[in-house]
């Protein structure tokens, strides 16, 4: 007799199947693979919003899917009713302007986005390769004349934007801009270029910078209009002392894949490089006055040991403030230049025993007599009033935390909003204080890390928050702290977290090298790690002067899955802690903060779980100085390392980041040679792989080199790989070849749970 399955029984196994296959739990290998499509997180919201001017509200835009025009709308914060941005009116003759100019027969607004004016009496947009503006009350729209920008030689790969689009003045009827090395002038009513600088040349450039000063100073711009667009202050950079540094260019990149993607004949790129120690620029700060065409030198005291930073014209053009720092970058001077004469006047000193740092806390009140000021000699960063002749006027905050950021000051209601770091670095808020002194508050009280964007008029924030525990929020708020309603929320499953045995980063505290001073550190963790077993450690580092470990959102690390456990830690010597924690490593790089890293590796080596015979590092620039210096000073503690772009070497490095922490080699010899990896060469015994780009004009390969010569008269074994045509970072197909030898290397050399199958299972492996 033939037996009758009925057929929904049929179906009901295959759901049963497939439901148990389904709850099959994934291997690490697997969530490694599968890491970007997990999807542990949800959100809902969305929280960026577009604040408009003068508290209009937020933005918001729709577009016709046919006729492409756009429609904007502004929101109220407190009730979330819309209304059209432009009337009627507007937008028709913003339509018709639009169209005299362009010759074109639009019926709506087409370009996808805008911005004010500065004085908010019209908007800024570009549309088919050309910008406009159009003014409200004038009821007219301008095509903006376009920059002749003609770059020659080098140029700064950082903050370069006025170099190419040049720089307008207030009322956009003329533009400034650079052609080869000295600048120009076009005038939009006339069509007339003029040339108003002569002499320049590679080596003494009008109007623009050198590369060090954008890297290190994030000075940028080299030219400035004044408020009534009738004069120009410049910088001349004089480099003919700077170090001529050579970068080999083997492959030309802009060729297709084939014979002629290679360079037989290898192009030679010269950047002038100031080295630790060595001839820095000499730079000079002119005005040109553009009826009288007179030209007026600063009296600066210009010299290689001199910088001169952050240009800005007073509001009524009388004077143009700047900063000096001496070389030490000890003693930082706010200074006054009056354009008929060239006279400078001190507005005020600051001095410290390690280094002052710059900052962007110098902020003029409208009141033309008082600016708002940044310091650290108390010991931490805190806020100051002061008035343009130099007087304080008062302290405006205080305390063992730090003020990182001005954020907004309300000049109506007399309020100062800006950012502070807490909790010894770990969080970051958002407070205000009366331009008194008095009324301080802390606005956002949830405990983790806080990125506000405070409306124009000062009404409204939003506020962005998360901490290790709790993902990401973000409330909408008055100024004053009351939330008026949440705009997004991630949430996290923790169920399907459970399922695949991932868990959350643990925050951990441990002591320095000292004994005494507390240091954090973030420990993410395999999923299904077996306790009883021994698992390898990987150590991920910067170490540098930067910020640390913060209490906020992170989800995992998908390295880890591979079997590490991988810790992320403080060291003295960075920032948010206040002066003394951050100059722990002034003039000891190298040393401080190494030892910190290995006495958090001893700490953490404790735990039965993690093995103390497989610890490995990886990092790049600092964090490859760091991992070099690890492997060398501590050869028994840490056993591989993965060293990408690293200074190997503090005299190959620039001179305003280097001396800024180190002084000079000649003032602080101890210091660079206990700094030098080469110094160690002789200790090497774990498995070291150097990576560098061939053309980083940052960290210059030269460091590489130098620590490969060491090695190899020591007799010392060590792995080495070159990505040409890569600067400070590798990019590209370069950068997924390096993810993949990364990966690799520690497999081979840690040999966490299932490294064997995971390499024989990856066709890309490179063997090693």
């Amino acid at each position: 007799m033939r037996r009758v399955v009925p057929i929904f029984m049929a179906t009901l196994s295959v759901f049963i199947l497939m439901e148990s296959y389904a709850q099959e739990p994934l291997t690490r290998s697997q969530i490694y693979d599968q890491w970007d499509e997990l999807n542990l997180t949800t959100k809902t919201g969305d929280g960026s919003l577009i604040w408009l001017p003068e508290g209009m509200g937020y933005l918001e835009s729709e577009i016709d899917s046919i006729t492409k025009n756009h429609t904007y709308h502004k929101v109220n914060p407190e009730n979330s009713k819309r209304s059209p941005l432009f009337d009627q009116k507007t937008s028709s003759k913003m339509v018709t302007e639009y169209n005299r100019l362009t010759e074109k027969s639009t019926t709506g607004l087409l370009f996808k986005a805008f911005t004010y004016l500065p004085d908010n009496s019209g908007i800024r947009f570009t549309l088919d390769d050309n910008t406009f503006i159009y003014r409200f009350e004038e009821e007219i729209m301008q095509r903006l004349i376009k920059s002749k920008s003609e770059m020659a030689g080098w140029r700064p790969h950082r903050s370069s934007s006025q170099l190419l689009t040049g720089s307008y003045t207030s009322d956009f009827n003329k533009i400034a801009y650079v052609k080869a090395y000295d600048l120009y002038v076009l005038d939009a009513a006339t069509g007339q270029e003029e040339r108003i600088t002569f002499g320049g040349t590679e080596e003494i450039m009008n109007g623009r910078t050198d590369w060090v000063y954008p890297e290190e100073l994030g000075q940028g711009q080299a030219f400035w209009w004044s408020p009534d667009g009738k004069k120009i202050a410049y910088l001349q950079f004089d480099v003919r002392a700077e170090h001529p540094y050579p970068l080999l260019h083997e492959i030309n990149l802009d060729e297709e894949e084939g014979i002629n993607h290679y360079r037989f004949k290898t192009l030679l790129e010269i950047e002038r490089y100031p080295k630790a120690g060595e001839e820095n620029p000499t730079v000079k700060l002119f005005f040109i006055d553009l009826p009288t065409k007179k030209t007026v030198e600063v009296k600066i005291d210009s010299s290689p040991d001199n910088y001169i930073v952050k240009m800005a014209w007073r509001s009524d053009g009388s004077e143009l403030t700047f900063q000096r720092l001496n070389r030490f970058q000890n003693r930082l001077e706010v200074l006054a230049a009056d354009p008929m004469t060239g006279d400078v006047r001190t507005i005020l000193v600051e001095e410290d025993a390690a280094f002052v740092r710059l900052h962007s806390n110098f902020r003029p009140l409208n009141d033309g007599r008082h600016f708002t000021w940044s310091s650290e000699r108390s010991g931490w960063n805190h806020l100051y009033m002061y008035d343009f002749e130099g007087n304080l006027v008062r302290q405006l905050t205080s305390g063992e935390w730090e003020v990182s950021r001005i954020q907004r000051i309300d000049e109506e209601n007399r309020l100062i909003y800006f950012s502070t770091n807490t909790k010894e670095g770990l969080e970051s808020h958002f407070s205000r204080v009366k331009f008194d002194g008095t009324d301080f508050k802390q606005l956002t009280t949830q405990v983790g890390t806080h990125r506000v964007s405070i409306d124009p008029a000062g009404k409204y924030y939003t506020d962005s928050y998360s901490s290790l525990t709790t993902p990401n929020k973000v409330d909408l708020v008055k100024a004053n702290g009351k939330v008026i309603r949440n705009l997004s929320t991630t949430t996290l499953d923790t169920e399907r977290m459970k399922q695949l045995g991932l868990s959350l980063p643990e925050l951990v505290y441990f002591k320095a090298d000292d004994g005494k001073t507390d240091l954090h550190a973030i420990l993410y963790k395999p999923a299904q790690f077996d306790p009883d077993k021994k698992h390898p450690l990987l150590v991920t580092v910067y170490g540098g002067p930067s910020s640390g470990v913060r209490n906020t959102f992170i989800l995992g690390n998908r390295t880890a899955q591979l079997g590490y456990f991988i810790l992320k830690q403080d060291n003295r010597g960075t920032t948010n802690r206040g002066k003394k924690y951050l100059t722990e490593t002034y003039l000891k790089f190298g040393q401080i903060e190494i030892d910190d890293q290995a006495a958090g590796v001893r700490q953490m080596t404790q735990r039965p779980y993690i093995d103390g015979a497989r610890v490995g590092m990886y990092g790049g620039s600092y964090g490859g100085y760091s991992t070099c210096m690890s492997l060398l000073r501590y050869p028994d503690l840490f056993h591989v390392g993965v060293a990408r772009s690293p200074v190997t070497d503090w005299r190959s490095y620039d001179t305003i980041y280097t001396e800024r922490y180190m002084r000079t080699p000649q003032a602080n010899p101890e210091g660079y040679k206990s700094g030098s990896a080469m110094t160690y060469a002789d200790n090497l015994k774990g498995k070291l792989l150097l990576v560098h780009g061939l053309v980083d004009n940052n960290v210059n390969i030269g460091n590489t080199i130098h620590l490969a010569d060491a090695l190899q008269k020591s007799g010392k074994m060590f792995d080495l790989m070159i990505y040409p045509e890569n600067r400070h970072g590798i990019r590209g197909y370069h950068r997924d070849h390096l993810n993949t030898l990364q990966r690799t290397y520690f497999l081979r050399h840690l040999r966490p749970e299932g490294w064997e199958d995971r390499l024989n299972a990856k066709k890309d492996t490179p063997k090693l």
